[in-house]
């Protein structure tokens, strides 16, 4: 049974429950291991494994390096081979066959490959799994937070809606359906019908637009700026005066009493009275849409809250985790333990291979801040893989492909995503007959890049032999990664 406290969000980074950091550590110099004691212990070397990394420190390099340097990482196989050579073995087990079912899930065929399965098979892939303890664990917390973000924001605007509105969130965070709602599905309920009424008040008060916000207002400011006769300024101060009349919005009044100070003396007003006034009215009219704006990412963010299910913690983590590859090999590996029949044991052995793997992708995808994975997708002319994706502050995707192929050796492929749908890919090959293969087939790749939304700007191909520049130093930054251990497909 995995223990469901704040503590479990840590277990990826602890030499004793980390089967790849132990191993690493295993073959560290001397020199490397008095670098990793200046973080003074793993455990603080990296506690901010689920906050978005901005640095690499010295220890988090040499901790990189050990990772992909050890020989005890270098060839660790196909990940869907050892899973299919372990499900295989279970299935000849009569005391843990029940667990065949799930295992197998994981066992899809790359001909099934499409957007949806992609996401299902990355997601459940087990190196996220103790992100899905963090999600669980900030549900809450991050909706208070997004109930005193709203209240923040309602302060703001002294109109009775907005008050009344403030005073039910005011009371809501006071109470204690806060703490209640994770530990049962009636509490759930209760919390989130007072969250979708919060809600629809909302947005019922965004729906009543106020005419100092209208097209006609913002019209009329930018009018004021081309007006060089001194009528059309009155008369187009008169209408926005007129207009004003029924606004609500805060900004109104001091508005109207400087329309009123500008008209009665127009005469002797200078351009810059005017500049000044239209400034005012320009400023109130975007301070407005900011506020609205603001308020209307709430209503989104309150969307967020309103599944009694995603709440009630144990509830949410057993159907999140019911999918998640690592969890169902974790507590498969304790059912084998328990087990009495001496045929478990090579049963034990598989299943701490396939742990290490996840392991070893969950500590690359940290230290490199980026998402690490094996390549999971079964795949006959495969003998390893895996996937490197990373996000960088300026929203350009970058994915990574290293693969050994049976046939025609390691292929290397490096893509990156910018602009919504630009998109280069180089790769790298081990053997010339696979160069030829992919340049042959380039004008059927170019058309279903196309045809799947995304413009090719560079499709490179080139033996491994042709640059200089290694292949991972092209797209690859300093910077760090804003995904963590969250995915995004």
């Amino acid at each position: 049974m995995i223990t469901i406290t704040p503590e479990a969000r840590l277990n990826i980074i602890l030499t004793n429950t980390n089967k790849a950091l132990s191993e690493a550590v295993k073959h560290a110099t001397t020199e490397q291991l008095e670098t990793l004691k200046e973080g003074k212990d793993i455990k603080s070397l990296l506690t901010s494994v689920f906050q978005d990394k901005t640095t690499s420190s010295k220890s988090d390099q040499t901790l990189l390096d050990l990772l992909k340097n050890s020989t005890a990482f270098k060839n660790m196989g196909s990940f869907s081979e050892d899973l299919k050579s372990l499900v295989s073995e279970l299935k000849s087990s009569s005391d843990v066959t029940s667990k065949t079912a799930v295992l197998e899930k994981f066992l899809k065929n790359i001909v099934t490959l499409d957007p949806q399965t992609l996401k299902s098979q990355i997601a459940d892939s087990g190196v996220f799994m103790e992100s899905k303890f963090a999600s669980a664990l900030q549900k809450l917390p991050d909706l208070t937070q997004t109930l005193e973000t709203l209240k923040a924001a309602l302060t703001k605007i002294p109109l009775n809606e907005a008050k009344t509105l403030q005073a039910h969130i005011t009371a809501l965070l006071g109470s204690t359906a806060l703490a209640q709602a994770p530990l049962t599905q009636e509490s759930a309920v209760q919390l989130t019908d007072t969250i979708k009424k919060i809600s629809d008040s909302l947005q019922t008060f965004l729906s009543k637009s106020d005419p100092l916000y209208s097209k006609e207002i913002v019209s009329l400011a930018q009018k004021l700026d081309q007006l060089p006769l001194l009528q059309e300024v009155k008369t187009t101060l008169s209408q926005i005066y007129s207009t004003l009349l029924s606004s609500n919005a805060p900004d109104t009044n001091p508005l109207l009493d400087s329309i009123e100070n500008l008209l009665k003396n127009l005469s002797t007003s200078t351009d810059e009275d005017l500049k000044n006034f239209t400034l005012q009215l320009k400023n109130a009219i975007h301070d407005g849409e900011n506020t609205t704006q603001e308020l209307t990412r709430m209503v989104a963010k309150l969307g967020e809250f309103t599944n009694p299910k995603e709440l009630v913690l144990e509830t949410f983590l057993k159907e999140s985790l019911s999918n998640d590859l690592k969890s169902n090999l974790l507590a498969l590996s304790e059912e084998l333990h328990q087990s009495a029949d001496p045929a478990t044991s090579k049963l034990v052995e598989q299943v701490d291979k396939l742990l290490l793997q996840i392991d070893y992708h969950q500590l690359i995808s940290h230290l490199s801040s980026s998402n690490s994975i094996y390549f999971p997708f079964a795949w006959d002319q495969l003998e390893e893989g895996s996937l490197t994706f990373k996000k960088t502050p300026d929203k350009k995707f970058y994915c990574e492909i290293n693969l050994k192929l049976k046939e025609y050796g390691e292929l290397d492929l490096m893509m990156a995503l910018y602009e919504g749908n630009q998109i280069e890919i180089q790769a790298h090959t081990e053997k010339r007959e696979l160069k030829t293969l992919i340049h042959e087939n380039l004008a059927t790749l170019r058309t279903q890049l196309i045809d799947a939304g995304l413009t090719p700007r560079s499709l490179r191909i080139l033996e491994r032999n042709e640059i200089k520049t290694p292949l991972n130093d092209l797209y690859c930054t300093s910077e760090g990664s804003d995904l963590g251990f969250e995915v995004t497909v």
